[in-house]
């Protein structure tokens, strides 16, 4: 295997593993937030989900073994978000602005991609989703300022 493609599957497990990140962490704030809240999460985690199981395929595809969790780097975040929010006074805003931060982590992630990568497929895929990626970031960053208003 060449090594051009492998950089293309690193990048693209690069992005799975963000994906991962957010969807993780969109799921546990679903239980934990009011109801109208709750379902976009759970349509976020869902649309996370989708798009890590498109570039999975396309890493499989490649002979090589898609990545199946996310990043430290996530996990830490995901920490210090939670503590965060069990020390807010709004936790329900306190969940969108960090979970705001994730999604600015992953459009920078799949901007970086469709950049920098080498390969046109793997370009090509990051880009197929980018526009997904930017709608669920800028969903977020509108619902941080709105709730941000309310707090």
């Amino acid at each position: 295997m060449s090594k051009h493609n492998h950089t293309d599957t690193a990048s693209l497990n690069d992005l799975i593993e963000v994906l991962n990140d957010g969807k993780s962490f969109y799921e546990e704030a679903a239980a934990k937030v009011r109801p109208d809240l709750a379902v976009l999460f759970q349509r976020m985690a869902r649309t996370k989900a989708a798009i890590a199981g498109d570039l999975a395929a396309l890493v499989a595809s490649s002979g090589e073994k898609p990545a199946e969790s996310g990043t430290f780097v996530g996990a830490m975040r995901k920490l210090y978000a939670e503590v965060r929010t069990s020390l807010a006074s709004d936790q329900d805003a306190e969940y969108v602005a960090q979970l705001e931060e994730f999604e600015d982590r992953i459009l920078a992630s799949f901007r970086k991609v469709v950049e920098n990568s080498d390969d046109p497929a793997t370009q090509a895929i990051a880009q197929r989703h980018l526009p997904a990626v930017t709608r669920d970031h800028n969903d977020m960053r509108a619902l941080k300022q709105i709730e941000a208003a309310h707090s």
